[in-house]
């Protein structure tokens, strides 16, 4: 909070306004460059975003959630993307092509796309970050499941091709993490055009 002294305007302790998650993240990824992941603590995360400890953990609850909370606009694009288009006839038998669009309008959706290299990378290099793939890919999983059998595919090939589609993508972005080419979306087409619906 800031007051005013002598016409100044001052610091004074309290709740700030706002908080820019993205500015924390970004401020918690410099100390894990430097700390590294483990040996830094939601305090230091605190102290170097310039917060109150109450409030980093009002916004993220441990550092994982901290690492995997950027990752949310690509996700409810993607799935913004699936919704929009469910009522649509599928074209040509393939609503694996519509998939790969939502893949990719997830990819637009991010606002900064260094930050998210930078969170792939920890989530890559960490086994307890990749630990948590599974529970944060959830909704996007049952929603391309829910599509896929609304499209008419039977229920265990869609079943198995929501699985491999999650699977594929998130392997796609964290190999574009893993590189310095500026854009996602061609690994991600590229993670998409490899499933196919069997023809029997």
């Amino acid at each position: 909070m800031e007051a005013a002294v002598n016409g100044s305007k001052v610091r004074t302790p309290g709740r700030p306004a706002t908080i820019d998650p993205d500015a924390v993240a970004r401020a918690a990824t410099r100390l894990f460059d430097t700390k590294g992941y483990d040996d830094t603590s939601m305090d230091d995360i605190a102290r170097a975003a310039g917060i109150g400890r109450k409030s980093l953990y009002r916004y993220f609850a441990t550092k994982a959630d901290l690492v995997w909370g950027g990752m949310e606009p690509a996700l409810d694009a993607s799935l913004e993307a699936l919704d929009a288009g469910a009522a649509e006839p599928v074209r040509s038998g393939d609503p694996l092509a519509r998939l790969a669009r939502a893949a990719t309008a997830g990819s637009a959706a991010l606002p900064d796309l260094e930050l998210t290299r930078a969170r792939l990378r920890l989530i890559a290099a960490h086994g307890e970050l990749l630990s948590h793939s599974y529970e944060a890919l959830g909704a996007q999983r049952g929603r391309t499941l829910a599509y896929l059998t609304a499209a008419g595919v039977p229920d265990d090939t869609a079943s198995y091709l929501a699985a491999a589609f999650i699977a594929a993508t998130f392997q796609a972005w964290l190999d574009w993490a893993a590189g310095t080419g500026p854009d996602p979306a061609p690994y991600l087409r590229a993670a998409a055009s490899v499933l196919q619906i069997p023809s029997d």
